[in-house]
């Protein structure tokens, strides 16, 4: 856990809006680039692809070696086994895949935060969070700005937004708007007109709970636009994606 600055969780009760990038490829070398570019957050994915918890304590180290911007890590599930090893790594926070409901809701605090609020396994004695039990005396508070983000993808997470944002510890409701499309309008289909209003009237209800809002932006709505929207963590791009567009953009340049 970092001391450097103010902690993201800090900076978004303070009304500051993040412009994070997703990170899929499990490259310590990438994951120093997407930091030097200035990114408000990253989030290294552990949900889709095949690399294991050590892959990311690589990218974390990386990032840390040139720059202090807060990196937070998605995970496959609100369990423990996903959630623990990664914040005793040092991870700044956690964002769980397709919360659908308060008691899953519930878990995924347990499992971020220590007695009272959760139950995290409490081995700061020795961890990398607090510098091998170095921080041991200093950390547990410092553990308290652990961000915890719940993602909505799902038809019943939709359903589910307030009760889920009741839930003591959720910090920020994420939409996940390319799993959406599978329940509100086409498979895929990220302009389907009942998808962008589902995900108006979601951001709506989040804010009305008082919870922060993030989301994932699909391509018809401009950074300028979410902004205005509320969306307090934003993302609209990742490392493969930049890296996709840009070799299309210079291959396109020379034709």
């Amino acid at each position: 856990m970092r001391q450097s600055q103010p902690s993201l969780k800090a900076r978004l009760s303070a009304g500051e809006t993040i412009l994070a990038a997703f990170l899929f490829l499990p490259s310590p070398d990438v994951a120093e680039i997407m930091a030097l570019a200035g990114f408000g957050a990253l989030i290294v994915d552990r949900e889709h692809i095949a690399a294991d918890m050590e892959s990311a304590l690589h990218q974390l180290r990386a990032i840390r070696s040139v720059s202090d911007v807060p990196v937070l890590v998605r995970v496959r599930d609100h369990g423990e086994g996903s959630i623990k090893p990664l914040l005793d790594a040092g991870f700044d926070g956690i964002v769980a895949a397709n919360v659908q409901s308060a008691e899953a809701a519930r878990q995924l605090v347990a499992n971020c935060h220590y007695p009272p609020l959760g139950r995290r396994g409490a081995h700061y004695t020795v961890s990398r969070a607090a510098r091998y039990g170095m921080d041991a005396q200093t950390y547990p508070q410092q553990a308290a700005d652990t961000l915890v983000i719940a993602m909505i993808e799902s038809a019943n997470g939709v359903a589910a937004i307030e009760d889920i944002a009741a839930v003591d510890g959720i910090d920020m409701l994420f939409l996940g708007p390319l799993d959406l499309a599978g329940d509100f309008g086409s498979f895929g289909d990220l302009g389907h007109k009942d998808l962008l209003a589902t995900l108006d009237a979601a951001a709506a209800r989040i804010k009305a709970t008082g919870t922060h809002l993030g989301g994932a932006l699909v391509p018809t709505m401009p950074i300028a636009q979410a902004k205005s929207a509320g969306y307090r963590l934003i993302t609209a791009q990742s490392d493969i994606g930049l890296l996709r567009t840009g070799a299309a953009s210079f291959l396109a340049g020379q034709a």
